[in-house]
């Protein structure tokens, strides 16, 4: 699909669709799915094409028996750190929190980030993703 802002809410709602037609119920882990597909779509969006910024990413998720992998591949110009910012953003911090595992594989000719979330017997999830009123000031502030 186009590699464009409407992108980001569309994967994520055919994202969450596709689990929950598989796993009903597994609020949590849906949620942390939701939110590390939509980073990952959107830093696609926003740094793979520079310039004319036209241009594809494609997402693709596998379940098997004890684990979901999703991966987001785009064909631009690769990541980069840059030098003209004081941090390279929040994207891959907050998915490596979310999924139980990332990989990320760049070049010039693309990115592939795949994110894997291991499936607990029963559903059964810590939850990282929880409203903030639910959560200690502690663990916000860190």
């Amino acid at each position: 699909m186009a590699a464009e802002p409407g992108s980001v809410r569309l994967v994520r709602t055919e994202i969450m669709r596709w689990f929950h037609e598989l796993r009903r119920g597994d609020d949590d882990l849906a949620a942390s799915i939701a939110v590390a597909v939509s980073e990952a779509v959107g830093n696609v969006v926003r740094h793979a094409y520079p310039g004319d910024g036209a241009g594809r990413v494609e997402v693709e998720a596998q379940l098997d028996e004890s684990c979901i992998a999703v991966s987001v591949s785009d064909g631009g110009s690769g990541m980069r750190a840059r030098a003209d910012r004081e941090h390279n953003g929040m994207g891959l911090p907050v998915i490596g929190r979310l999924a139980d595992g990332v990989t990320v594989v760049s070049d010039d000719g693309g990115t592939r980030l795949t994110m894997r979330f291991e499936l607990v017997p029963g559903g059964a999830r810590s939850s990282i993703f929880a409203p903030l009123h639910e959560r200690s000031i502690a663990a916000v502030s860190h």
